[in-house]
């Protein structure tokens, strides 16, 4: 099996790297941070991630490090959360989406009630919203379509989460930025290098990280881009950004100089039917050690999970010291604290 050497040699740096960071961000007991648990959101609901500007990104950045600290020294704390409810609309299977948002309401001393599509008859969006509004302080959806997020959103009385939908995964994308910003302790300036399918992580990666300072440059295969009409919208917004947004002809372009390298299943929830055409059509975009040795010194493995090993992602990489992906599921936990915060 190859190992990349860079991965060897850089497990005792980010141990270093992510037990500085953790004691930084710890929130004194004196409470004079106490600030950041006053953060709000101006943006009523979060769909596409596009709602937040970059300041209240590294602002909710900053209470998810807090929070995860407190977390970690069994400190406690109070919230605007507490005694409050999520509604959480499971339309598609879920792991971390689930226990993250379950967990994150339970320890902000609030509630969460979850409703899956087997037990659930069907009625149209706007009327789910408008029920759920009067009996929860807010309703995360995990679903297919986008614009039944945005008809729920519409009427709803009460914040609405997107959790994931076919278009975006903007929770993710805060999770993988937290992640990002505990290993290197910066964002501005890193490249991201993403491989594989134009989903919903590319998208959300696109219009969110560009902001700030991250480039994101990305390599699919031929039909499976981005959607035209979000890569749009990313590189309009790009222009105007330390960051940037970037197509390249091949992993191997793709890969050189790269910080992080990230990617996602080749076959998604409801993409079932196009199971062999996607291998075929995927073959070397895998991302293994060879490839990761292209990029910088320091660089880091990604991926939202769940994960094919042996197809987008190489067996051993998952599990080298340069894979930062269990971090990335665990700060799931702490952003969507700071993001149920902010919005409540």
């Amino acid at each position: 099996v190859f190992l990349c050497t860079k991965c060897i040699s850089m497990q005792t740096q980010f141990s270093s790297t992510r037990s500085n960071f953790g004691r930084e961000a710890s929130i004194p007991r004196s409470g004079s941070s106490r600030k950041w648990l006053d953060f709000k959101i101006n943006a009523r609901h979060l769909l596409t991630g596009e709602e937040l500007d970059s300041s209240e990104i590294l602002s909710l950045l900053e209470l998810a490090s807090e929070l995860k600290a407190l977390r970690n020294n069994g400190d406690s704390f109070d919230t605007s959360v507490r005694g409050k409810s999520l509604a959480m609309i499971f339309d598609k299977a879920s792991l971390r989406t689930r226990f993250s948002f379950t967990v994150a309401m339970n320890e902000l001393g609030g509630f969460a009630i979850e409703s899956v599509s087997a037990n659930r008859k069907t009625e149209e969006p706007e009327d789910t919203a408008r029920v759920l509004s009067g009996y929860c302080q807010a309703i995360m959806v995990r679903t297919f379509e986008d614009a039944s997020l945005e008809r729920m959103a519409t009427v709803s009385g009460v914040p609405v989460i997107n959790g994931l939908s076919d278009l975006h995964h903007p929770c993710q994308i805060l999770a993988d930025l937290l992640t990002l910003r505990e290993t290197f302790g910066k964002l501005n300036g890193l490249t991201l290098t993403y491989l594989g399918d134009g989903n919903n992580i590319l998208h959300s990666l696109l219009l969110m990280a560009p902001q700030l300072g991250v480039h994101v440059r990305y390599s699919c295969p031929k039909g499976y881009e981005p959607n035209p009409a979000i890569l749009e919208r990313a590189q309009a917004k790009a222009k105007l950004s330390p960051g940037s947004v970037a197509a390249y002809p091949s992993p191997e372009f793709a890969s050189h100089g790269a910080d992080a390298f990230y990617t996602d299943v080749w076959v998604s929830m409801g993409q079932e039917s196009e199971k062999k055409a996607r291998e075929i059509a995927f073959r070397g975009y895998q991302l293994n050690e060879s490839l990761v040795a292209l990029g910088s010194k320091n660089a880091v493995v990604m991926h939202c999970l769940p994960m094919a090993r042996g197809q987008e992602i190489s067996n051993t990489l998952p599990d080298a010291p340069c894979s930062v992906i269990f971090n990335q599921s665990e700060n799931r936990l702490h952003v969507q604290k700071a993001l149920l915060i902010g919005l409540l």
